[in-house]
């Protein structure tokens, strides 16, 4: 019983529910964390055009992304020890309050204090996770994770179509309010049909919780500093301060969890091959193609008359990836199949070469919409099977009682190269551009010619990374 309470791990008499009866209510919490991260690059052009260039608005993203790396890790920790239901149940009801913030303000600066608490929703993913893996028999495991990845693309798809509708009948404001309502609904959901948690282990937390809040300046302190490098270079004192800090908290945490007995946040899993090559990869993917939203929803909107862009409603520029989120989410249970029967190496190598493919072509054919969505189609179903597979070899590897820490310092490790890539393309959209009015400039056609060569060699270097992936699958003994 001790055992039990302290992984949260299920007794082997008690029997695994429906994979469908346990999955359906953390799809709902998933789709919150998706809309809360999609719904706002609809609304990019109406933020630029608001607070007055385009690095100002990626803050809002920024943020969130920040957010979801200094927490997500420690969230997916706690749920290990204190029970994994209780503490999704936390993280949404931080995030809903974000959400209820940022509707009922106009300030930039609380603005991004609302999207750093909706960021809580990072910690979603590596919650569900374990959830799946503690709860469902290891044959169905794989095909769970799949189910979780379904909800999150079809979420990005929809958010960015109903971001656009709310855009074009309402102003910005009102994604905020539906991202509220979201929450409520999947906090009710989690708490109304996800089996009641059996571990609680506090001392456990309180044993190390130094070492769990480390990594937290670190994560701060490297993006800070990326940020500070697009407007005053390298050399600014603050930017030199802020990686100060990242470098120190990073080794002070590393010192801090090889030193002691039982570690909060265990580095050595990143040491297993497995979980170290499967997060390489995840930092070339989320760089590169996961800006994907962020680069088209901007395109699809910008006037071909500012150099760049499609001319569509915002509604309309939701649709751009409607088509390519929808096909690629039908085909997650079909991935997670070829990754059982040909292994993780052969299949994210090929998801790769579809990301490059797909960004590579739009370098060259990037003004008929009908192309465009043909072209993320392919670039998609690329990101999906990446996404999917590294999802699968991660929860595959970690122990039983570390998956939602192992998937929560993938979603550390994610989010914080998001981050930098969404920042990243928010300066290189900035290099030269278009003034669209007064003080609004809109990026130039060579801006997004370069933003999306950038994508490919993330690509590249994925695809490279991906030979490193084992060649089958690990097998995922049963929970005791």
């Amino acid at each position: 019983m001790t055992d039990t309470l302290a992984t949260g791990a299920t007794p082997a008499d008690r029997p695994a529910p429906s994979i469908w009866r346990l999955v359906l209510p953390l799809m709902v919490a998933e789709v919150v964390g998706s809309l809360e991260l999609t719904m706002i690059y609809a609304a990019m052009r109406s933020l630029i055009a608001d607070f007055g260039s385009a690095s100002a608005a990626g803050w809002l993203i920024t943020s969130f992304m920040l957010s979801s790396a200094a927490g997500a890790a420690l969230f997916g920790r706690l749920g290990d020890l204190l029970g994994r239901r209780r503490i999704l149940i936390a993280v949404l009801v931080i995030s809903t309050i974000g959400s209820l913030l940022s509707a009922l303000t106009r300030d930039l600066g609380w603005l991004i204090v609302g999207r750093a608490m909706q960021g809580a929703a990072g910690s979603i993913v590596p919650l569900c996770f374990g959830i799946v893996r503690e709860h469902a028999a290891p044959r169905q495991v794989p095909f769970g994770i799949s189910l979780l990845a379904v909800a999150a693309s079809l979420a990005s798809a929809t958010g960015l179509v109903i971001g656009g509708a709310i855009i074009d009948l309402a102003d910005w404001s009102m994604i905020f309010k539906v991202t509220a309502v979201m929450g409520a609904l999947a906090t009710v959901c989690v708490a109304a049909f996800v089996q009641r948690d059996r571990a609680w282990n506090p001392g456990a937390v309180r044993d190390d919780l130094l070492g769990g809040l480390l990594f937290i300046p670190a994560a701060v302190g490297l993006l800070l500093a990326i940020d500070n490098v697009g407007h005053a270079g390298w050399s600014d004192r603050m930017t030199l301060a802020y990686l100060a800090i990242a470098v120190l908290s990073l080794a002070a945490w590393i010192w801090r969890e090889l030193s002691v007995p039982n570690p909060l946040l265990q580095v050595r899993l990143l040491a297993r091959p497995e979980i170290g090559w499967a997060n390489a990869c995840y930092v070339a993917l989320a760089l590169g193609a996961f800006q994907g939203g962020q680069i088209m929803a901007l395109f699809g909107q910008q006037a071909p008359e500012t150099g760049a862009g499609l001319g569509l409603s915002a509604t309309a520029a939701g649709f751009l990836l409607l088509p390519a989120n929808i096909i690629t989410a039908m085909s997650y249970p079909f991935v997670a199949r070829l990754v059982e029967r040909h292994g993780p190496r052969l299949i994210g190598s090929t998801g790769f070469l579809l990301i490059i493919i797909g960004f590579g072509s739009l370098v060259l054919w990037n003004d008929a919409v009908a192309l465009v969505m043909a072209l993320l189609v392919i670039q998609s179903i690329g990101l999906g099977i990446v996404y999917v597979t590294l999802q699968i070899v991660i929860v595959s590897a970690a122990p039983a009682d570390r998956v939602s820490e192992a998937t929560g310092m993938m979603t550390v490790i994610r989010a914080t190269a998001m981050a930098i890539g969404a920042q990243t393309v928010a300066t290189l959209l900035s290099a030269g551009g278009h003034h669209g009015g007064a003080v609004a400039r809109f990026p130039a056609e060579a801006d997004y010619v370069t933003v999306f060569l950038f994508v490919c060699g993330t690509g590249l270097a994925g695809a490279l990374l991906a030979r490193m992936l084992p060649r089958r699958l690990a097998a995922i003994p049963p929970t005791h």
